[in-house]
């Protein structure tokens, strides 16, 4: 069975106190061909130092002059940098179940038109608690990709330390220099993939997230350059279903624009919550450019209604702004799937 070699591919800034984690994780593969690659964007703290005390177990770390930010996805794919022909992005401060790579290169290795591979992932806290998180389909699968493209319409599905993926299927879509703005770079990839190739999904727990602080989370929702581009991304996916004439796609537009809205008005409450009124009001205003009927939905009401009193209703903010990681999901996968029972791989 052929062995590939795959680049896990480690961006990092300021992440020192997580790195040791994420580094063991990668050496820790029961895959035995992968090189481990950290780019660090001139990180203030000890990430380095921390990062070259793996040097000796093969791991390069490469250092940029200045912060290139998410720009590090695309140098880390970059042949002067990494060769495999498998690629994983696994961000500083998330950390991989040690089976990962195995059970997706084995996925990949049976299936050759498969391009990306998703293993499921559960939150972790700053603290080091983790979330438990229902996965999102019910079984483990090969699906043609072009049947997985309209769920990519509505939700991300994986953040990035979620995938495997083939660098000929990554250099055939554009890589990380598609005409989509890096900050929706993940949700764009496995969009334009799944319109070049299939797509499998592993239900056990491959990956580890780790989430920040929630006003971490409100400091990147106050850039406002945010919602346009998800508003962008989600015109450009549009924009190419009708290209490609996929009416399945397409025709979730006004149910992804109406997600979209509500959660700019999940936004604007993480606004009311940190006392910006300003820009609560901006993302308000902004879910109505996304659809005016978001102006019927109830939260939208409150919301605006708290904005204009600011009497803000400390309890309902706190809901819309917290991580739900108790949802039940388990969902059907897409159309055409076939199951994988991976203990048979």
């Amino acid at each position: 069975m052929s062995q590939p070699l795959v680049s896990i591919m480690i961006p990092n800034f300021n992440h020192s106190r997580y790195l040791d984690t994420c580094i063991q994780s990668a050496l820790g593969q029961t895959y035995p061909h992968i090189e481990i690659v950290v780019l660090d964007n001139v990180s203030t703290d000890s990430s380095v130092a921390v990062a070259r005390k793996y040097s000796s177990q093969g791991v390069r770390v490469c250092r940029n002059s200045y912060n290139i930010l998410n720009n590090s996805y695309k140098e880390l794919a970059n042949r002067a940098l990494t060769n495999g022909t498998f690629m994983l992005l696994l961000c500083a401060d998330d950390y991989i179940a040690d089976t990962f790579v195995e059970k997706a290169v084995s996925i990949m290795n049976k299936y050759p038109d498969v391009g990306y591979v998703h293993g499921e992932r559960d939150f972790v806290t700053p603290s080091g608690d983790i979330l438990e998180l229902d996965p999102f389909f019910n079984c483990s699968f090969v699906a043609p990709g072009i049947n997985t493209m309209p769920i990519y319409m509505v939700t991300t599905i994986a953040h990035p330390s979620q995938a495997i993926f083939r660098r000929d299927v990554f250099n055939e879509i554009g890589g990380y220099g598609m005409p989509i703005e890096h900050m929706n770079a993940d949700r764009a990839l496995w969009f334009y993939m799944s319109q070049v190739s299939d797509y499998a999904y592993i239900r056990e727990k491959m990956s580890f997230i780790r989430i920040g602080e929630q006003t971490e989370t409100m400091i990147t929702q106050a850039n406002f350059q945010h919602p346009i581009f998800c508003h962008l991304t989600l015109k450009e996916f549009v924009r190419l279903a009708k290209q490609k004439n996929l009416p399945n796609v397409y025709g979730r537009e006004q149910e992804a624009l109406s997600v979209l809205a509500k959660e700019f008005v999940g936004y604007a409450a993480g606004m009311l919550w940190s006392g910006d009124f300003e820009k609560a009001k901006t993302y308000l205003n902004y879910s109505r450019v996304v659809t005016r009927e978001i102006e019927t939905n109830e939260t939208y009401q409150r919301i605006y209604q708290m904005w204009q009193t600011h009497d803000v209703d400390t309890a309902l903010v706190k809901t819309l702004i917290t991580v739900n990681h108790r949802k039940k999901r388990s969902y059907e996968p897409p159309e055409g799937y076939r199951e994988i029972a991976m203990e048979t791989l």
